[in-house]
């Protein structure tokens, strides 16, 4: 109901002239979002200061995805508007095009949330464009493998990338990270995941590979930010899987939104979802 009155004032603003002669652009950074303060400053309130430092011009916001952080960070007196919430104020402050980035990952359910929310209101705005998950095709997926190949590690140490994964089709894509890293001679990375495929046991397979030449691991959150699940998922279950197959293993405490790289990736994408690029 609190959403319906919103998107009826913005078409009442409209209606009433409320929008300026002039056209009006914004940019809506959707994240995921985290109520750890500590990583979101390192991470997605970064990549949303790039972005705003690479788009003069254009206003530039936010809004968070999940509803369970919100509502966690209300009780902390931080607000966070989801994406419907976001574009509709951006409509009853008369900004005519926005252009949407998310800071998804991969194309799963959080996109399709993004996606759904901009079809809902699309009506209020004179060009609403969404842009495409961080690894949505072939071409993105080499590019953050080639992030992801930099990693540092020890001569004995294997690096797996693990990503939170999920029971959709788009958990696929963790696949096609790992077979990318493969058949660019990085022999020593894998993907794998919490929650989707490749699993804790796939991966512990493919160090059974070495020979017994790997014998310790270095897991690396394939993690936006590092929050719950680095700190319990990642340093806790999984490594414990890895380390009862017989390896000593190391967690790298770090987002991958921490990475300058990543960070400008978004910033990329942006420039081309507004035709800069």
């Amino acid at each position: 109901m609190k959403r319906l009155v919103l998107i009826m004032m913005s078409v009442a603003a409209i209606l009433s002239g409320g929008h300026d002669a002039h056209a009006k652009k914004a940019v809506l950074v959707t994240h995921y979002g985290s109520s750890d303060p500590v990583t979101r400053a390192k991470t997605i309130d970064l990549i949303t200061e790039d972005i705003v430092a690479a788009m003069p011009g254009y206003e530039v916001r936010d809004a968070y995805i999940s509803p369970v952080v919100r509502r966690k960070l209300a009780v902390e007196g931080v607000t966070k508007d989801s994406p419907q919430e976001a574009l509709v104020k951006l409509c009853a402050d008369g900004y005519d095009s926005v252009y949407v980035q998310s800071t998804t990952l991969i194309d799963g359910a959080e996109m399709a949330e993004v996606r759904a929310a901009c079809r809902k209101v699309a009506f209020l705005f004179k060009q609403l464009k969404v842009g495409e998950s961080l690894c949505y095709s072939p071409e993105d997926c080499q590019t953050v493998v080639d992030i992801m190949a930099a990693e540092s590690h020890d001569r004995d140490e294997a690096v797996v990338f693990v990503g939170h994964g999920n029971m959709l089709s788009s958990t696929a894509t963790y696949s096609q990270l790992d077979y990318m890293l493969a058949a660019s001679h990085h022999a020593d990375f894998h993907v794998s995941t919490i929650e989707g495929y490749p699993t804790a046991e796939t991966t512990l397979a493919q160090l059974k590979g070495s020979g017994g030449r790997i014998r310790k691991v270095k897991l690396v959150p394939l993690l936006l930010v590092c929050g719950n699940h680095t700190k319990r998922d990642i340093s806790g279950e999984f490594a414990e899987k890895l380390n009862d197959g017989g390896y000593q293993t190391r967690v790298e405490m770090r987002g991958f939104g921490e990475l300058d790289a990543v960070r400008q990736l978004y910033v990329s994408r942006v420039r081309h979802l507004v035709g800069d690029e």
